[in-house]
């Protein structure tokens, strides 16, 4: 394959890495509102658990209820942020491997680039050889040396 191929399949390889690198940068935004609700519910149970107890019982009734209501949204809560984190561990993972493979063509197609050049000075130092035995010899049959008067 030559290194122009190589060079179109790298660049369709990086349109899919950045791709992938958009769907990342938009489930750690997801993450990131996730926790921030996380750390409001957190915040309003905190609020909550630091008033002081009211000496109504239908007033504790309802703090409590409150507090009950906060516990369960933020179990609820917590298991947004776990599903939110995995989403993003899969998305890096998708990223990681596209930027890995991205990685690895630029090195071959490096690795080609070198190997060519050395192939083309072989070749360049095989025809300057040559051109030097062939000036090398038309000089001798100029100065009428024919290499037979032993």
């Amino acid at each position: 394959m030559s290194v122009k191929r190589f060079q179109r399949l790298l660049k369709i390889r990086e349109a899919q890495e950045n791709e992938t690198a958009v769907v990342l940068a938009a489930r750690l935004s997801d993450l990131a509102k996730v926790e921030q609700q996380r750390n409001q519910l957190a915040e309003y149970q905190s609020l909550y658990l630091n008033t002081s107890i009211p000496n109504d019982v239908r007033l504790m009734k309802q703090l409590s209820l409150m507090h009950q209501q906060l516990r369960e949204a933020l179990v609820q809560q917590d298991l947004r942020v776990a599903a939110a984190q995995s989403q993003v561990d899969q998305a890096r993972n998708v990223w990681l491997e596209r930027h890995q493979a991205s990685l690895s063509l630029d090195k071959l197609i490096e690795r080609r680039r070198r190997a060519d050049a050395v192939e083309e000075t072989r070749k360049q130092q095989s025809a300057l050889d040559m051109w030097a035995t062939l000036k090398a010899f038309q000089k001798g049959q100029g100065s009428g040396f024919s290499g037979l008067d032993d």
